[in-house]
Protein backbone atom coordinates (compact mmCIF):
# COMPACT_ATOMS: atom_id res chain seq x y z
CA UNK A 1 0.00 0.00 0.00
CA UNK A 2 1.42 3.46 -0.89
CA UNK A 3 0.45 4.81 2.60
CA UNK A 4 3.72 2.95 4.25
CA UNK A 5 5.46 5.64 1.64
CA UNK A 6 6.11 8.78 3.80
CA UNK A 7 3.32 11.28 3.02
CA UNK A 8 6.03 13.87 1.45
CA UNK A 9 6.81 10.65 -1.41
CA UNK A 10 3.19 9.79 -1.51
CA UNK A 11 2.33 13.16 -2.68
CA UNK A 12 5.38 13.12 -4.56
CA UNK A 13 4.47 9.85 -6.34
CA UNK A 14 1.35 11.75 -7.09
CA UNK A 15 2.60 14.59 -9.20
CA UNK A 16 5.63 12.72 -11.25
CA UNK A 17 3.45 12.36 -13.76
CA UNK A 18 2.82 16.15 -14.64
CA UNK A 19 6.60 16.35 -14.62
CA UNK A 20 6.85 13.54 -17.22
CA UNK A 21 4.14 15.24 -19.14
CA UNK A 22 5.84 18.80 -18.90
CA UNK A 23 8.65 16.82 -21.05
CA UNK A 24 6.83 15.27 -23.70
CA UNK A 25 5.96 17.57 -26.04
CA UNK A 26 9.53 18.55 -26.73
CA UNK A 27 11.06 15.18 -26.92
CA UNK A 28 10.33 11.76 -27.34
CA UNK A 29 10.49 10.15 -24.08
CA UNK A 30 11.35 11.15 -20.03
CA UNK A 31 11.22 9.87 -17.14
CA UNK A 32 11.62 11.01 -13.51
CA UNK A 33 12.94 8.48 -10.68
CA UNK A 34 13.40 9.11 -7.31
CA UNK A 35 15.41 7.63 -4.34
CA UNK A 36 15.74 8.12 -0.61
CA UNK A 37 17.58 5.61 1.57
CA UNK A 38 18.44 5.94 5.53
CA UNK A 39 18.60 3.87 8.82
CA UNK A 40 20.35 3.13 11.35
CA UNK A 41 23.82 1.29 12.19
CA UNK A 42 24.44 0.25 15.75
CA UNK A 43 28.02 -1.56 16.78
CA UNK A 44 29.66 -3.01 19.55
CA UNK A 45 33.13 -4.33 20.36
CA UNK A 46 35.94 -2.99 22.76
CA UNK A 47 36.94 0.05 21.39
CA UNK A 48 33.35 0.91 19.67
CA UNK A 49 29.95 1.01 21.46
CA UNK A 50 27.56 3.30 18.90
CA UNK A 51 24.71 3.71 17.71
CA UNK A 52 24.16 6.03 14.57
CA UNK A 53 21.51 7.53 12.04
CA UNK A 54 22.27 6.60 8.34
CA UNK A 55 21.18 10.38 7.66
CA UNK A 56 18.30 9.90 4.66
CA UNK A 57 20.36 10.78 1.11
CA UNK A 58 17.13 11.51 -1.19
CA UNK A 59 16.50 13.87 -4.19
CA UNK A 60 15.12 13.11 -8.05
CA UNK A 61 16.48 12.14 -11.54
CA UNK A 62 14.68 14.18 -14.24
CA UNK A 63 15.79 12.62 -17.24
CA UNK A 64 15.08 12.85 -20.93
CA UNK A 65 16.06 11.03 -24.17
CA UNK A 66 17.30 12.88 -27.88
CA UNK A 67 16.59 9.67 -30.30
CA UNK A 68 20.59 8.92 -29.56
CA UNK A 69 21.76 9.29 -25.78
CA UNK A 70 19.72 10.58 -22.50
CA UNK A 71 20.44 13.80 -21.28
CA UNK A 72 19.45 14.06 -16.99
CA UNK A 73 19.59 16.76 -13.90
CA UNK A 74 19.25 15.93 -10.52
CA UNK A 75 18.22 17.55 -7.60
CA UNK A 76 17.57 17.45 -3.62
CA UNK A 77 14.87 19.81 -3.82
CA UNK A 78 12.07 17.95 -4.31
CA UNK A 79 9.55 19.39 -2.64
CA UNK A 80 9.41 22.43 -4.68
CA UNK A 81 6.91 21.55 -7.12
CA UNK A 82 6.88 25.20 -9.50
CA UNK A 83 10.93 24.39 -9.43
CA UNK A 84 10.39 21.12 -10.86
CA UNK A 85 8.33 21.65 -13.14
CA UNK A 86 10.74 24.57 -14.21
CA UNK A 87 13.61 21.97 -14.11
CA UNK A 88 12.11 19.59 -16.35
CA UNK A 89 10.90 22.37 -19.37
CA UNK A 90 14.64 23.46 -19.00
CA UNK A 91 15.82 20.05 -19.52
CA UNK A 92 13.65 19.52 -22.68
CA UNK A 93 14.07 22.37 -24.35
CA UNK A 94 18.17 22.03 -23.92
CA UNK A 95 18.25 19.26 -26.34
CA UNK A 96 18.01 18.66 -30.16
CA UNK A 97 16.07 15.66 -31.32
CA UNK A 98 18.77 13.28 -33.80
CA UNK A 99 16.79 10.89 -34.54
CA UNK A 100 13.81 8.54 -34.51
CA UNK A 101 14.77 5.77 -31.89
CA UNK A 102 12.39 5.83 -29.19
CA UNK A 103 13.05 3.44 -25.85
CA UNK A 104 10.79 1.10 -24.71
CA UNK A 105 8.46 2.63 -21.75
CA UNK A 106 6.84 -0.93 -20.99
CA UNK A 107 3.01 -1.74 -21.06
CA UNK A 108 0.79 0.61 -19.01
CA UNK A 109 1.61 0.59 -14.97
CA UNK A 110 0.48 1.38 -11.71
CA UNK A 111 1.99 -0.46 -9.01
CA UNK A 112 3.23 -0.59 -5.43
CA UNK A 113 5.97 -2.88 -4.20
CA UNK A 114 6.26 -3.78 -0.42
CA UNK A 115 9.24 -6.24 1.26
CA UNK A 116 7.64 -8.51 3.39
CA UNK A 117 8.81 -9.92 6.71
CA UNK A 118 7.46 -11.62 9.77
CA UNK A 119 9.06 -9.12 12.37
CA UNK A 120 9.11 -5.22 11.29
CA UNK A 121 12.69 -4.11 12.25
CA UNK A 122 11.77 -0.67 12.88
CA UNK A 123 9.44 -1.88 15.42
CA UNK A 124 12.59 -3.22 17.62
CA UNK A 125 13.79 -0.47 20.04
CA UNK A 126 17.32 0.86 20.49
CA UNK A 127 18.03 -0.51 23.51
CA UNK A 128 16.95 -4.01 22.42
CA UNK A 129 19.51 -4.28 19.42
CA UNK A 130 21.73 -2.99 21.76
CA UNK A 131 21.74 -5.41 23.95
CA UNK A 132 21.78 -8.46 21.73
CA UNK A 133 24.83 -7.05 20.10
CA UNK A 134 26.34 -6.60 23.89
CA UNK A 135 25.21 -10.71 24.82
CA UNK A 136 27.25 -11.04 21.38
CA UNK A 137 30.49 -9.60 22.18
CA UNK A 138 30.21 -10.81 25.95
CA UNK A 139 29.46 -14.42 24.59
CA UNK A 140 32.04 -14.64 22.04
CA UNK A 141 34.66 -12.97 24.10
CA UNK A 142 34.43 -15.05 27.45
CA UNK A 143 34.38 -17.91 25.53
CA UNK A 144 38.42 -17.85 25.29
CA UNK A 145 41.36 -15.59 26.04
CA UNK A 146 42.19 -16.08 22.79
CA UNK A 147 39.79 -14.24 21.36
CA UNK A 148 41.06 -10.47 21.99
CA UNK A 149 38.23 -8.90 19.94
CA UNK A 150 34.49 -9.65 18.88
CA UNK A 151 32.84 -6.72 16.35
CA UNK A 152 29.03 -6.88 16.25
CA UNK A 153 26.66 -5.41 14.14
CA UNK A 154 23.66 -4.27 13.45
CA UNK A 155 22.24 -2.57 10.27
CA UNK A 156 18.87 -1.82 8.88
CA UNK A 157 17.85 0.46 6.62
CA UNK A 158 14.53 1.51 4.09
CA UNK A 159 15.12 2.14 0.79
CA UNK A 160 12.45 3.78 -1.31
CA UNK A 161 11.89 4.22 -4.58
CA UNK A 162 9.73 6.05 -7.43
CA UNK A 163 9.84 6.11 -11.08
CA UNK A 164 7.14 7.20 -14.04
CA UNK A 165 8.01 7.79 -17.46
CA UNK A 166 4.55 8.43 -18.21
CA UNK A 167 3.19 5.06 -19.08
CA UNK A 168 4.51 3.29 -15.57
CA UNK A 169 3.82 4.57 -12.18
CA UNK A 170 6.08 2.57 -10.02
CA UNK A 171 7.14 2.49 -6.39
CA UNK A 172 8.67 0.61 -3.82
CA UNK A 173 10.06 0.06 -0.07
CA UNK A 174 12.47 -1.86 0.38
CA UNK A 175 13.38 -2.71 4.15
CA UNK A 176 17.24 -4.85 4.87
CA UNK A 177 18.32 -5.92 8.15
CA UNK A 178 21.73 -7.30 8.55
CA UNK A 179 23.19 -8.77 11.44
CA UNK A 180 27.44 -9.26 11.38
CA UNK A 181 29.78 -10.84 13.90
CA UNK A 182 33.89 -10.76 13.35
CA UNK A 183 36.18 -12.30 15.63
CA UNK A 184 39.75 -11.68 15.75
CA UNK A 185 42.02 -14.74 17.78
CA UNK A 186 45.59 -14.06 18.84
CA UNK A 187 47.82 -16.81 19.84
CA UNK A 188 52.00 -16.82 19.65
CA UNK A 189 52.12 -14.13 17.34
CA UNK A 190 49.40 -15.20 14.91
CA UNK A 191 46.56 -13.22 14.20
CA UNK A 192 43.12 -14.53 12.77
CA UNK A 193 39.82 -13.71 11.75
CA UNK A 194 36.34 -15.37 11.01
CA UNK A 195 32.80 -14.15 10.62
CA UNK A 196 29.15 -14.73 10.54
CA UNK A 197 26.68 -12.46 8.72
CA UNK A 198 22.96 -12.97 8.53
CA UNK A 199 20.75 -11.09 5.90
CA UNK A 200 16.82 -10.53 5.03
CA UNK A 201 14.06 -7.87 5.24
CA UNK A 202 12.79 -8.58 8.98
CA UNK A 203 14.49 -8.78 12.34
CA UNK A 204 14.04 -12.46 12.39
CA UNK A 205 16.84 -12.90 10.30
CA UNK A 206 19.06 -11.18 12.78
CA UNK A 207 18.44 -14.16 14.95
CA UNK A 208 21.84 -16.31 16.07
CA UNK A 209 22.00 -18.97 18.90
CA UNK A 210 24.68 -19.16 21.52
CA UNK A 211 25.15 -22.81 19.94
CA UNK A 212 25.92 -20.88 16.31
CA UNK A 213 28.50 -18.18 18.02
CA UNK A 214 30.02 -21.09 19.61
CA UNK A 215 30.78 -22.91 16.43
CA UNK A 216 31.94 -19.59 15.01
CA UNK A 217 34.10 -18.87 17.93
CA UNK A 218 35.85 -22.49 17.69
CA UNK A 219 36.68 -22.57 13.97
CA UNK A 220 38.43 -19.11 14.93
CA UNK A 221 40.66 -20.57 17.67
CA UNK A 222 41.00 -23.99 15.21
CA UNK A 223 42.13 -21.38 12.58
CA UNK A 224 45.09 -20.06 15.02
CA UNK A 225 46.73 -24.23 13.77
CA UNK A 226 45.72 -23.86 10.14
CA UNK A 227 48.21 -23.75 7.33
CA UNK A 228 49.10 -21.45 4.18
CA UNK A 229 47.97 -24.01 1.05
CA UNK A 230 51.16 -24.56 -0.91
CA UNK A 231 50.51 -22.50 -4.01
CA UNK A 232 49.40 -25.11 -7.31
CA UNK A 233 46.77 -26.41 -9.52
CA UNK A 234 43.77 -28.70 -7.29
CA UNK A 235 40.75 -30.12 -7.65
CA UNK A 236 38.50 -27.85 -5.65
CA UNK A 237 34.49 -28.01 -4.20
CA UNK A 238 33.46 -24.67 -4.01
CA UNK A 239 30.36 -23.71 -1.46
CA UNK A 240 27.82 -21.62 -2.19
CA UNK A 241 29.58 -18.64 -0.85
CA UNK A 242 32.51 -19.24 -3.29
CA UNK A 243 30.34 -20.85 -5.88
CA UNK A 244 28.20 -17.24 -6.27
CA UNK A 245 31.48 -15.33 -6.28
CA UNK A 246 32.94 -17.07 -9.27
CA UNK A 247 29.88 -16.57 -11.11
CA UNK A 248 29.75 -12.88 -10.38
CA UNK A 249 33.47 -12.30 -11.28
CA UNK A 250 33.64 -14.92 -14.44
CA UNK A 251 30.49 -13.75 -16.19
CA UNK A 252 28.69 -11.14 -14.31
CA UNK A 253 30.56 -8.13 -14.84
CA UNK A 254 31.30 -8.88 -18.02
CA UNK A 255 27.83 -9.71 -19.11
CA UNK A 256 26.91 -6.14 -18.25
CA UNK A 257 25.75 -4.98 -21.49
CA UNK A 258 27.38 -1.35 -21.17
CA UNK A 259 31.23 -2.68 -20.66
CA UNK A 260 30.80 -4.74 -24.15
CA UNK A 261 29.67 -1.57 -26.02
CA UNK A 262 32.85 -0.09 -24.02
CA UNK A 263 34.89 -2.82 -25.62
CA UNK A 264 35.87 -4.05 -21.93
CA UNK A 265 34.61 -7.55 -21.86
CA UNK A 266 35.77 -10.24 -24.08
CA UNK A 267 32.35 -11.84 -23.99
CA UNK A 268 31.24 -9.75 -26.99
CA UNK A 269 32.99 -12.12 -29.25
CA UNK A 270 31.84 -15.41 -27.24
CA UNK A 271 28.26 -15.17 -27.84
CA UNK A 272 26.64 -18.35 -28.90
CA UNK A 273 29.83 -20.00 -28.13
CA UNK A 274 31.14 -22.04 -25.54
CA UNK A 275 32.76 -21.16 -22.50
CA UNK A 276 32.09 -24.06 -20.06
CA UNK A 277 30.97 -27.61 -19.30
CA UNK A 278 27.64 -28.15 -20.46
CA UNK A 279 26.62 -28.62 -16.87
CA UNK A 280 27.52 -24.77 -16.16
CA UNK A 281 24.50 -22.37 -15.82
CA UNK A 282 24.79 -18.37 -14.89
CA UNK A 283 22.10 -16.60 -14.44
CA UNK A 284 20.97 -13.11 -12.84
CA UNK A 285 17.80 -12.47 -11.12
CA UNK A 286 16.27 -9.36 -9.25
CA UNK A 287 13.13 -10.70 -8.51
CA UNK A 288 14.01 -13.36 -5.82
CA UNK A 289 12.09 -12.60 -2.45
CA UNK A 290 13.78 -10.69 0.34
CA UNK A 291 17.98 -11.42 -0.87
CA UNK A 292 20.39 -8.73 -0.68
CA UNK A 293 20.83 -8.26 -4.47
CA UNK A 294 16.59 -7.97 -4.91
CA UNK A 295 14.71 -5.30 -6.18
CA UNK A 296 11.28 -4.39 -7.33
CA UNK A 297 12.11 -2.74 -10.07
CA UNK A 298 15.12 -1.34 -11.98
CA UNK A 299 16.16 2.32 -12.02
CA UNK A 300 14.74 2.63 -15.46
CA UNK A 301 11.52 1.25 -14.85
CA UNK A 302 11.56 -2.69 -15.92
CA UNK A 303 10.18 -4.98 -13.42
CA UNK A 304 12.40 -7.87 -11.84
CA UNK A 305 9.93 -10.61 -13.22
CA UNK A 306 12.25 -12.74 -14.96
CA UNK A 307 15.97 -13.66 -14.78
CA UNK A 308 18.71 -13.19 -17.09
CA UNK A 309 20.56 -16.39 -18.37
CA UNK A 310 23.80 -15.66 -18.86
CA UNK A 311 25.36 -18.79 -19.82
CA UNK A 312 23.23 -22.22 -20.61
CA UNK A 313 24.60 -25.33 -21.09
CA UNK A 314 27.85 -24.35 -21.32
CA UNK A 315 27.31 -21.68 -24.31
CA UNK A 316 27.62 -17.70 -23.45
CA UNK A 317 23.99 -16.32 -24.19
CA UNK A 318 23.07 -13.17 -25.90
CA UNK A 319 20.38 -12.25 -23.24
CA UNK A 320 22.85 -10.11 -22.00
CA UNK A 321 22.36 -7.76 -18.53
CA UNK A 322 21.09 -4.50 -19.76
CA UNK A 323 20.04 -1.41 -18.73
CA UNK A 324 17.44 1.25 -21.17
CA UNK A 325 20.55 2.83 -23.02
CA UNK A 326 22.69 -0.23 -23.83
CA UNK A 327 19.56 -1.81 -24.81
CA UNK A 328 17.90 0.66 -26.67
CA UNK A 329 21.68 0.91 -28.57
CA UNK A 330 22.08 -2.62 -29.05
CA UNK A 331 18.86 -4.63 -29.53
CA UNK A 332 18.65 -4.31 -33.71
CA UNK A 333 22.59 -5.47 -33.23
CA UNK A 334 22.03 -8.43 -31.37
CA UNK A 335 19.64 -11.00 -32.13
CA UNK A 336 18.11 -12.20 -28.62
CA UNK A 337 19.14 -9.44 -26.63
CA UNK A 338 16.33 -8.50 -24.01
CA UNK A 339 15.56 -5.49 -22.08
CA UNK A 340 16.22 -6.61 -18.56
CA UNK A 341 15.62 -5.00 -15.03
CA UNK A 342 19.74 -4.18 -14.42
CA UNK A 343 19.57 -0.56 -15.06
CA UNK A 344 20.84 0.75 -11.58
CA UNK A 345 22.10 3.67 -9.82
CA UNK A 346 23.72 4.30 -6.57
CA UNK A 347 21.68 7.27 -5.50
CA UNK A 348 19.87 9.37 -7.35
CA UNK A 349 22.54 12.07 -7.99
CA UNK A 350 24.73 9.37 -9.95
CA UNK A 351 24.16 7.70 -13.55
CA UNK A 352 22.20 4.41 -14.40
CA UNK A 353 24.69 1.56 -15.38
CA UNK A 354 23.99 -2.48 -16.16
CA UNK A 355 24.41 -3.94 -12.65
CA UNK A 356 24.07 -7.25 -11.48
CA UNK A 357 21.41 -7.83 -8.76
CA UNK A 358 21.61 -11.45 -7.43
CA UNK A 359 23.94 -13.70 -9.40
CA UNK A 360 23.99 -17.03 -9.26
CA UNK A 361 25.11 -20.75 -11.09
CA UNK A 362 22.33 -22.73 -11.38
CA UNK A 363 21.77 -25.85 -9.27
CA UNK A 364 21.68 -29.11 -11.26
CA UNK A 365 18.77 -31.63 -10.98
CA UNK A 366 19.28 -35.06 -9.59
CA UNK A 367 17.73 -36.50 -12.74
CA UNK A 368 20.30 -34.62 -14.46
CA UNK A 369 23.29 -35.38 -12.52
CA UNK A 370 23.34 -33.18 -9.65
CA UNK A 371 24.85 -34.40 -6.65
CA UNK A 372 24.87 -33.72 -2.95
CA UNK A 373 28.06 -32.06 -1.30
CA UNK A 374 28.64 -35.67 0.23
CA UNK A 375 28.88 -37.23 -3.08
CA UNK A 376 30.89 -34.59 -4.57
CA UNK A 377 33.18 -35.01 -1.76
CA UNK A 378 33.34 -38.95 -2.05
CA UNK A 379 33.71 -39.23 -5.82
CA UNK A 380 36.95 -36.60 -5.70
CA UNK A 381 39.73 -38.35 -4.23
CA UNK A 382 42.10 -35.33 -2.92
CA UNK A 383 41.13 -31.54 -3.07
CA UNK A 384 40.32 -28.98 -0.84
CA UNK A 385 36.64 -27.56 -0.12
CA UNK A 386 37.05 -23.46 -0.19
CA UNK A 387 34.51 -21.88 1.63
CA UNK A 388 33.41 -18.33 3.03
CA UNK A 389 34.42 -15.47 0.34
CA UNK A 390 36.26 -12.06 1.20
CA UNK A 391 37.27 -11.07 -1.51
CA UNK A 392 37.11 -11.14 -5.51
CA UNK A 393 37.97 -9.54 -8.51
CA UNK A 394 37.17 -9.36 -12.15
CA UNK A 395 38.91 -9.14 -15.60
CA UNK A 396 36.46 -8.84 -18.41
CA UNK A 397 38.66 -8.47 -21.57
CA UNK A 398 41.38 -10.82 -19.95
CA UNK A 399 39.24 -12.95 -18.32
CA UNK A 400 41.40 -13.79 -15.79
CA UNK A 401 39.70 -14.06 -12.27
CA UNK A 402 40.93 -13.98 -9.07
CA UNK A 403 38.88 -14.96 -5.60
CA UNK A 404 39.57 -15.14 -1.78
CA UNK A 405 38.47 -17.53 0.21
CA UNK A 406 38.81 -17.64 4.62
CA UNK A 407 38.91 -21.48 4.76
CA UNK A 408 40.20 -24.42 2.80
CA UNK A 409 39.52 -28.07 4.35
CA UNK A 410 41.57 -31.01 2.85
CA UNK A 411 40.16 -33.44 1.09
CA UNK A 412 42.07 -36.95 1.19
CA UNK A 413 40.78 -40.24 -0.50
CA UNK A 414 37.19 -39.02 -1.15
CA UNK A 415 37.19 -37.53 2.99
CA UNK A 416 37.26 -34.74 4.56
CA UNK A 417 40.29 -34.52 6.77
CA UNK A 418 40.96 -32.40 10.32
CA UNK A 419 43.44 -29.91 7.84
CA UNK A 420 42.66 -26.50 8.13
CA UNK A 421 43.90 -23.90 5.20
CA UNK A 422 43.95 -20.27 6.13
CA UNK A 423 43.14 -17.70 3.60
CA UNK A 424 43.14 -19.30 0.41
CA UNK A 425 43.64 -17.68 -3.24
CA UNK A 426 41.66 -18.80 -6.24
CA UNK A 427 43.16 -18.23 -9.93
CA UNK A 428 42.83 -19.14 -13.26
CA UNK A 429 41.54 -18.54 -16.98
CA UNK A 430 37.87 -18.66 -16.85
CA UNK A 431 37.16 -20.68 -19.72
CA UNK A 432 39.50 -23.07 -18.43
CA UNK A 433 37.88 -23.11 -15.01
CA UNK A 434 34.18 -23.27 -16.31
CA UNK A 435 35.39 -25.67 -18.85
CA UNK A 436 36.64 -28.14 -15.88
CA UNK A 437 33.12 -27.97 -13.54
CA UNK A 438 32.07 -32.04 -13.73
CA UNK A 439 29.79 -31.93 -10.66
CA UNK A 440 27.28 -29.46 -9.35
CA UNK A 441 24.36 -30.05 -6.08
CA UNK A 442 20.90 -29.69 -6.52
CA UNK A 443 20.87 -27.63 -3.75
CA UNK A 444 21.28 -24.04 -3.63
CA UNK A 445 21.56 -20.87 -1.45
CA UNK A 446 22.11 -17.10 -1.87
CA UNK A 447 22.57 -15.52 1.18
CA UNK A 448 25.24 -13.32 0.97
CA UNK A 449 25.93 -9.62 1.64
CA UNK A 450 27.10 -6.61 0.67
CA UNK A 451 27.84 -3.85 -2.17
CA UNK A 452 29.35 -4.16 -5.99
CA UNK A 453 31.24 -1.45 -7.44
CA UNK A 454 31.96 -0.32 -11.43
CA UNK A 455 35.19 -0.36 -10.95
CA UNK A 456 36.05 1.69 -8.44
CA UNK A 457 32.75 3.43 -8.04
CA UNK A 458 29.07 3.31 -8.42
CA UNK A 459 28.18 1.08 -5.85
CA UNK A 460 25.06 -0.75 -5.17
CA UNK A 461 23.49 -4.00 -3.67
CA UNK A 462 24.03 -6.90 -4.49
CA UNK A 463 24.29 -10.60 -4.04
CA UNK A 464 25.44 -13.96 -5.26
CA UNK A 465 25.19 -18.05 -4.51
CA UNK A 466 24.06 -21.02 -6.30
CA UNK A 467 24.87 -24.84 -5.29
CA UNK A 468 28.28 -26.62 -4.43
CA UNK A 469 30.22 -27.17 -7.70
CA UNK A 470 33.54 -29.19 -8.14
CA UNK A 471 36.21 -27.78 -10.63
CA UNK A 472 40.31 -27.21 -11.18
CA UNK A 473 41.68 -23.84 -9.88
CA UNK A 474 44.93 -22.75 -9.26
CA UNK A 475 45.44 -22.22 -5.08
CA UNK A 476 47.73 -20.57 -3.41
Amino acid sequence: MINNLPVDLQNLRAFLPEIVAAMRPRVPYASALVTQLGGTFMAKSRSEDRINPIQPRRGIRISVWDGATFHSTATSNINDRDYLIRLAKELANSVSIKSKRVPEAGPSLDKHFESTYQIDPYQISSAERKQKLIHIFDYCTQHDKRIVETRAISQFNQEYRLFCNGERLLSSVTTRTNLYVVMIAVEAGKQVMNFKFLTGAGYEHEQVSDDELRALADQTLACLSAERITPGEYRVILTPSITGLLAHESFGHGCELDTMIRGAARAALYIGKRVGSDIVNISDFGGFPNKHGSIFFSDDGVLSTEPVVLVKDGILQPTMMTDLYSYTMMHDRLPGLKLSANGRLEAWDHPIYARMTNTYFEALPREKGGMTKDELIADMGDGVMVDRFTSGMEDPLGWGVQLQALLGHEIKKGKMTSKLYYQVGMTGYVPDVLQSIDGISPDFWIDSTGTCGKGHKEYVRAADGGPYVRCRMKLG
